[in-house]
């Protein structure tokens, strides 16, 4: 039996698969069940010599939307053949920062049903068109471990405590069997804070201009509308220097007494230095069914996705008795799972049922104390019930987990304004606010909340600057906004800073309240005798 397995589905990956496969045996993994879903190249024969050597198998996956189809397929297929099994995308690379490879790492987490591992996004960097060097040597400029994006998780787990694949990151477990992170944190979802100390998952979303053209013109195995802003939104926030994977490959060259590569943009000595790592090992020898030729998935795991799928359906037409009693289902099939407790949860809030709602919230913490998901669903429940105090504890526990999540922060910005505990509001509200651009992930309606009720707090004190610079963080949080904009000239107005105002309204349309704005700015221009 293997120890460590990866599943992958990819298309048209071809040329990037031997540098990950190289890498990954060279960190430990034992077998690679690879999906190939309508690649122009067939991958068995890219892949030819990982087939012929017993390191990889290849399935094929043809048609749209089947990543969650391949991975309950492999767990179904393949699961009994190893005890661990990694989900992870071509351009993803696991790191473990502890340990000399990922075996050794994950002994540490037998006794649970998962672990999931943090991703951190790599940026383009310098690189117009793809680097000769490959994706470790070329791409070394990351986000920081507090951007939006790196909450996201990808599981490696045990398929004997598996029921099901939930999404690309998140499975759903056998009751009393969870995830947990490399904190032994249970995580339920597929976010939770930031943890890199012990191992963490490099992803390489961007790669390259070039190649994010590419990408966006390809689409992926889920047939995701992948959108620029988000490539746009990585790369500029990819200021963090992370060589560490570059590192560890140095410790494994030293202790296989080979020459430490010379990674560049222009040099394949790095991926030369990988190969050589992974030649050094061989496959165990296992009794595997041969390849099927196509996928067959599971009639428990086909009823949940069509359960998932008709929530979706019932959400779309608002009918939320329905969405309730699918829901319910959905959680027949999985008894005690906290994230489909809370799913259930959020809908009989909506429904106005906040007796049944708490009945919820409460069995998932008697499950999970101090769960981080359980504390959110229980903070949004003391918002809506109006109880303030408790969502202002419940916002300070969930911040001790995640110091720099900007939703609790709002979240906590809201129960202390309805407390009129204005000058701490302000403390934490404004930076919030003034984040809000870089990484705007708020309810709907809690930054205009925020504007809204700050805003007036802050005239009626006649506190001006603060006022701009409320407004100026209301535009940077709602580009392309009017009302922002206009309150910000407003504010201005207020501040006695009239060229600047000017500047600002001669730029927006002439609608009538920039046109009143005008008018008030001449007035007071005339009343000062500045007529220039």
């Amino acid at each position: 039996m293997d120890y460590l397995s990866l599943c992958l589905i990819c298309k048209d990956e071809n040329d990037y698969l031997p540098e990950w496969l190289d890498y990954h045996i060279a960190m430990g993994v034992d077998r690679f069940y690879i999906y190939d879903n309508d690649s122009r190249l067939s991958l068995r024969k890219t892949l030819k010599t990982y087939v012929q050597a017993g390191w990889v198998l290849v399935i094929d996956a043809p048609g749209a939307n089947q990543q969650l189809a391949a991975y309950d397929h492999c767990l179904q297929i393949f699961g009994p053949h190893t005890r661990w099994l990694g989900f992870i995308d071509t351009d993803e690379f696991l790191l473990p920062k502890t340990t000399p490879n990922l075996p050794t790492l994950l002994q540490e987490y037998e006794p649970y049903a998962g672990l999931a591992v943090s991703s951190l996004f790599f940026g383009s960097g310098p690189h117009k068109t793809r680097p000769v060097s490959g994706q470790l040597a070329a791409y070394c400029l990351r986000t920081p471990e507090e951007f939006k994006e790196n909450e996201l998780v990808k599981s490696i787990v045990q398929p004997a405590n598996v029921l099901f694949p939930n999404s690309p990151h998140d499975f759903l477990y056998r009751e009393n069997a969870w995830c947990v992170n490399e904190n032994f944190e249970r995580v339920d979802g597929q976010r939770f804070p930031n943890r890199i100390a012990k191992i963490q998952l490099n992803h390489y979303y961007c790669r390259s201009s070039q190649e994010i053209d590419a990408k966006l013109r390809r689409g992926n195995a889920q047939s995701v509308a992948l959108a620029r802003q988000r490539f746009d939104a990585i790369n500029a926030r990819s200021t963090v220097p992370d060589s560490s994977i570059l590192e560890s490959l140095a410790t494994l060259c030293h202790t296989a007494a080979l020459e430490p590569a010379n990674p560049g943009a222009h040099s394949r000595d790095l991926l030369n230095k990988i190969a050589t790592l992974a030649r050094l090992r061989t496959p165990l020898p296992t009794h595997l069914p041969p390849a099927p030729l196509g996928l067959s998935s599971r009639a428990a795991f086909s009823a949940e996705q069509q359960l998932k799928s008709q929530v979706r359906q019932a959400i779309q037409r608002d009918d939320l008795p329905e969405v309730q009693r699918l829901k319910l289902l959905r959680l027949q099939m999985a008894p005690g799972n906290i994230l489909l407790l809370l799913e259930l949860a959020s809908t009989t809030l909506d429904l106005g049922d906040f007796s049944t709602t708490w009945q919820i919230l409460s069995q998932a913490w008697q499950s999970s104390p101090n769960n981080y998901l359980v504390l959110h669903g229980m903070l949004i429940y003391f918002l809506r019930i109006e109880n303030f105090p408790m969502a202002e504890n419940t916002s300070r526990l969930l911040l001790q987990i995640a110091p720099h999540d900007l939703t609790t922060q709002a979240m906590l910005t809201h129960s202390l304004i309805a407390q009129q505990r204005w000058a701490e509001a302000l403390q934490i509200g404004l930076p919030v606010l003034e984040l809000a651009a870089d990484q705007n992930n708020f309810p709907e309606g809690m930054a205009e909340f925020l504007l809204g009720r700050l805003s007036a707090y802050l005239t009626e004190t006649h506190d001006y600057p603060a006022l701009v610079r409320l407004w100026r963080a209301g535009c940077a949080s709602q580009p392309g906004d009017l009302h922002p904009q206009v309150q910000l000239a407003r504010a201005l107005l207020l501040a006695g800073l009239l060229d600047e105002a000017r500047q600002l309204l001669i730029r927006l349309p002439r609608q009538p309240q920039v046109l009143d704005l005008l008018d008030q700015l001449d007035a007071t221009l005339a009343s000062t005798g500045d007529i220039s």
